[in-house]
């Protein structure tokens, strides 16, 4: 028995790690994980919460969000916290395309204002580099506060934001020496718009000609060159949001050599396929593109043989009516954008919300589906990211000493998926219908409740920065996998 009360206990559940499934009871004091054992019945706890056949679970950690858009870090949190999530790492950059006078730094000193203020989870940063960036100055700068991931995108020329080879090498060098991150959109930008450009001479601008205008060679050309380049400056390398199925074999060739390298997938890739887009058009619009079932199955190969080893939700927070640009709009109603062919697919809009509904899909379809165990699904949604983004074991993991991060899931607990349902300012989700046989019902961080019986209970404010730490050499040595 402890000297001091705890705050909760934990009592009955069973405890997902990386490691296992244990019957065990937790105890929580002070923000931290206090103790985990077989039963901790006579400790004395302020609260004692029944975890009986409840799955007990690390915190979800999303690695890739823009709460940028209709949705804000406000919203946005509350969204994630209801999936399950307790802490978010958003991809920040400089603002100068909308009118800003400021560097990376400033942009994202502003960013951690605003969540500092609105933010209902705990959060580190990524920082977005594109060409215009002075990356021999502002790197070293974010990594001292703490920001240690750099994404480059090696597409959208014409939008300004791709980063041209020789300042990605000089990006990815001084990211090595400084003990950071490159991390990249893996997309020939380049052949793309060759295409687009060929598509639309030719009339050819309807949601039947997106997939064919972005295929998969373009994002397996550019991973491989991405990781060349990781290889040659001895740089940790992180590619976001794979899809392509060949993409297995550039992972499995690579992390057999000296180079750090991650992969990361997202709901949407595990479960989606081309046919949302020619039911939805601009509603379905990502990049890379919702590719084909067995593409899917590949993902879910590439977690189960840990060649991928994150899954993240690339969520951006859009309405249906932000989907086109130029000023068009697009009717509330899904039949209206399905019937809109004369709105060219090229001028819609990149991106969706998946986070809420996250966790809730990839249970769904790798544990229900027996594709991967729950012990995987913990690896590859908790532990993992917070390994390869050093905020591990305070982030990722039930330990004691680690912040009482944790989520009582159902698994019994039958729901679908919907628009409705959801709590974000995004009124469409592509998982509209889906049902579900398992969900999230309790959350907390650092030991206070952040939802409860289907409320949300943590103010904004009380949210945390995390600054990253380079630990790397002590997950992943040079020559092995992360878990």
């Amino acid at each position: 028995m402890t000297n001091q009360q705890a705050d909760y206990l934990f009592k009955g559940g069973l405890v997902i790690t990386g490691d296992g499934i244990t019957r065990r009871d937790v105890l929580v004091k002070d923000g931290l994980i206090l103790r985990l054992g077989d039963d901790l019945s006579n400790e004395p706890a302020s609260r004692v919460i029944d975890a009986t056949g409840k799955y007990v679970m690390p915190g979800i950690i999303d690695a890739h969000n823009h709460p940028v858009y209709a949705d804000r870090v406000d919203t946005f949190s509350e969204s994630a916290a209801f999936g399950g999530v307790t802490t978010i790492v958003p991809f920040i950059r400089n603002r100068r395309d909308v009118g800003f006078e400021e560097t990376t730094v400033e942009s994202i000193e502003a960013f951690m204002e605003e969540a500092q203020q609105d933010s209902r989870l705990d959060y580190g940063i990524h920082a977005i580099l594109v060409g215009d960036d002075d990356v021999e100055n502002q790197v070293p700068q974010l990594i001292k506060m703490g920001v240690i991931s750099f994404k480059m995108f090696m597409t959208y020329p014409r939008r300004g934001i791709m980063m041209p080879d020789d300042k990605m090498l000089k990006a990815m060098d001084i990211a090595s020496n400084d003990g950071g991150m490159a991390m990249v959109h893996a997309e020939n930008g380049y052949c793309i718009d060759h295409l687009v450009d060929k598509s639309v001479a030719e009339g050819r601008i309807g949601k039947e000609w997106y997939a064919p205008s972005q295929p998969r060679i373009l994002e397996l050309e550019a991973a491989n060159r991405a990781a060349t380049y990781a290889s040659v400056t001895d740089c940790p390398l992180y590619i976001v949001h794979i899809s392509a199925r060949e993409m297995l074999n550039t992972l499995d060739h690579f992390k057999g050599t000296d180079l750090r390298l991650y992969g990361e997938t997202c709901p949407q890739y595990l479960d989606l396929t081309n046919q949302s887009m020619l039911d939805h058009g601009a509603l379905a619009k990502i990049g890379p593109p919702l590719r084909e079932r067995e593409d899917n199955e590949a993902m879910w190969k590439g977690i189960s043989t840990r060649l991928l080893d994150t899954i993240a939700s690339d969520f951006c927070g859009y309405k249906k009516s932000q989907k086109y640009q130029g000023g068009q709009s697009v009717s509330s109603e899904l039949s209206d954008v399905q019937d809109s062919d004369d709105l060219s697919i090229f001028e819609a809009t990149f991106g969706g919300n998946w986070c809420e509904q996250m966790l809730s899909v990839a249970y769904q379809e790798g544990v229900n589906n027996g594709r991967i165990s729950l012990p995987r699904l913990v690896q590859v949604m908790c532990e993992n990211p917070a390994k390869i983004f050093g905020l591990y074991p305070r982030k990722g993991a039930l330990l004691p000493g680690s912040d009482a991060d944790i989520v009582l899931f159902d698994p019994t607990l039958k729901h679908t998926l919907s628009a409705e349902h959801q709590h974000t300012n995004a009124d469409f989700t592509m998982f509209e219908g889906k049902e579900i046989l398992g969900k999230a019902i309790f959350s907390m961080q650092r030991g206070e409740v952040i939802i409860e019986d289907g409320e949300l209970k943590r103010p904004r404010g009380r949210a945390q920065f995390l600054p990253g730490k380079s630990d790397l050499a002590t997950w992943a040595p040079k020559g092995h996998r992360i878990s």
